[in-house]
């Protein structure tokens, strides 16, 4: 059963979420207008119609908000690719592709965000973090062994961190590059490559 100290706090979650999407908002737009270095708290809580002391309530810097913003929409892309995977049982190198598959949709319908947390401030630690992500999404279906064949002698760690870093380079390439290419097109060229290798090409 409800009570009133149930309602309250359900308001006050609200407000709060509001709050954040609102700063969320502001800084995304500042950052396409003038670039993250430039961008100060003043900017954001005057765009957001908000003040300091409500800004520094939720965040303690501007990086903080950023990543904050990171994390949700990682979070995002992690629910849509949990929810179209199969069993562990079943899992196989086309449930991998479709994985792929779902990673350059997403980048395509939020190309703006993507661009911004790929190339803004705080590079580093953006970086840091989606590497971590990818990497540790994929895992799970190298673990598979449908999905890797025996004769790859590659340690689990390396592969998957091998994987991200190659996935968020080209991603950035397709972006900075306003995607020549479909979400389609794009996922299909890299696996192609990370999978395959270059035809033609011989060690020495």
């Amino acid at each position: 059963m409800n009570t009133e100290s149930d309602t309250v706090h359900h308001r006050q979650d609200r407000r709060v979420s509001r709050t954040r999407r609102q700063l969320r908002s502001a800084l995304m737009t500042l950052i396409i207008e003038k670039g993250y270095d430039a961008v100060t708290i003043e900017d954001i809580t005057e765009r957001a119609d908000l003040g300091r002391t409500t800004f520094y309530l939720h965040y303690k810097d501007k990086e903080e908000l950023l990543l904050e913003s990171i994390e949700n929409t990682a979070r995002e892309l992690y629910e849509q690719v949990v929810a179209a995977a199969p069993p562990a049982a079943e899992r196989s190198r086309e449930a991998g592709l479709h994985a792929i598959d779902i990673v350059f949709q997403h980048a395509g319908a939020n190309s703006i965000f993507y661009q911004i947390i790929l190339q803004g401030g705080a590079a580093r630690k953006v970086r840091s973090y989606i590497l971590a992500f990818l990497s540790e999404a994929v895992r799970p279906y190298f673990e598979s062994e449908q999905a890797l064949p025996a004769s790859v002698q590659v340690p689990l760690a390396v592969l998957s961190s091998y994987f991200a870093t190659s996935l968020l380079g080209f991603m950035t390439w397709w972006l900075e590059t306003k995607a020549p290419y479909s979400p389609e097109q794009a996922s299909k060229f890299f696996t192609f490559m990370f999978f395959n290798g270059i035809p033609g090409l011989r060690e020495a």
